[in-house]
């Protein structure tokens, strides 16, 4: 089906996507000793899209939307090949035998993005979100941003979009998840009595969202519950944090500068909330990433303070949601964990002089919650 399909255009069509589709289901779902054996022949079924050059290949497809939507589920198989295969023993010495190949193919996705992208052809928008949506979920399957650490230059410049051009861009759905479960009871998402209650709240619905798949890790009760819009902007933030936590310090703080330049130009607009909520996900993410990398210890002060400012001018405002002030209460308390002794005890006493001077109740109340986590991380 992915090497003798049809020569009717649109039977092949149908015929290559349901080959990925079958792939897909296969690799997830079938024992890893049933398929060790023939691991490599099964690598070598995404070479034809994702290597040489893709100019070239482009130049021979005639439908561009569907071609793009078969690609996006080659991608999805090479995800289920990359959570069954690769992540288990990516930290091995065989593990780049695997990986190599794999990230090839991911590099290959990004030209086809990129070249893509910069040719604006109309009815293409939504496929091709549909196919970056779908790669950068792939190199998140991969759980280590530093194994792809070549591509984080072009990464980021895809990934800063909702922070370059942030009018464009829909308020991500990602804190739901980030947050601390353990404060859920503050809201906005108080648990009901079961799963599928929190989800028929929770459920926004999108036309051209994801359709459920039995072989997920976790099966949504609603099919299409978020756009795909919607979930790109999550993976583009979910990605930014996680290269973030990869870069330099130079590299930090230039990521921050925009981030922040970006929250001090966009108060006036009617998106700004939008733009509040997308920048406490990719920093929550980023400081999450630093934590498991373990690659805090080096930062300088300045970053540290950097975030720290962010977040207090986050909770500063007053038109804030209750998730967006958690985040940042969060934050301050994920940042006391990545930073050393000094610097959080000099963020707690701030916090603590803020308390006894004249203040609004709701920024006193957020202060008295960012001291609670930085308390909670540092048990």
């Amino acid at each position: 089906m992915l090497n003798g399909f049809s020569r009717n255009p649109v039977a092949a069509i149908a015929e290559r996507e349901a080959g990925w589709l079958l792939l897909a289901s296969l690799l997830a779902s079938m024992p890893k000793e049933e398929l060790e054996d023939q691991v490599f022949d099964v690598l070598l079924l995404w070479a034809s899209p994702f290597t040489g050059n893709p100019e070239s290949y482009l130049s021979h497809i005639q439908d561009w939307a569907s071609e793009l939507r078969v690609l996006s589920v080659a991608i999805e198989a090479l995800t289920a090949f990359i959570r069954s295969f690769v992540s288990p023993i990516i930290a091995t010495a065989n593990g780049g035998i695997l990986l190599n190949p794999v990230l090839a193919y991911l590099g290959g996705a990004l030209s086809l993005i990129s070249s893509l992208s910069t040719k604006q052809l109309p009815n293409l928008k939504s496929a091709l979100n549909l196919f970056t949506t779908r790669t950068l979920m792939a190199y998140q399957s991969l759980s280590n941003p530093v194994v792809y650490q070549s591509e984080h230059e072009q990464m980021l410049q895809l990934c800063s979009s909702p922070f370059s051009d942030p009018s464009g861009w829909e308020e991500s759905s990602c804190l739901k998840f980030l947050l601390d479960k353990r404060d859920a009871s503050l809201g906005p998402w108080i648990p009901g009595r079961d799963s599928f209650e929190d989800e028929l709240r929770a459920f926004d619905g999108g036309v051209d969202g994801f359709l459920p798949c039995v072989w997920d890790d976790e099966i949504s009760n609603f099919p299409q519950p978020e756009s795909v819009s919607k979930m790109l902007v999550n993976q583009m933030l979910l990605c930014y944090g996680s290269i973030f936590a990869c870069q330099d310090n130079t590299a930090k703080i230039r990521l921050l500068n925009n981030i922040d330049q970006c929250l001090k130009a966009g108060k006036k607009y009617s998106w700004y909330m939008f733009l509040v909520s997308n920048a406490c996900v990719a920093l929550l993410s980023g400081l999450k990433e630093l934590l498991t990398l373990r690659g805090a210890q080096s930062l300088p002060t300045d970053i540290f303070s950097m975030i720290q400012s962010i977040f207090k001018g986050i909770l500063g405002e007053s038109e804030i949601s209750t998730a967006q002030r958690r985040a940042a209460c969060e934050g301050l308390g994920l940042l006391a964990r990545t930073g050393n002794d000094i610097f959080t005890a000099r963020m707690a006493r701030s916090l603590l002089g803020e308390l006894v001077t004249p203040v609004d109740l709701s920024y006193a109340a957020s202060v008295a919650l960012s001291l609670g986590c930085i308390h909670r991380t540092m048990e």
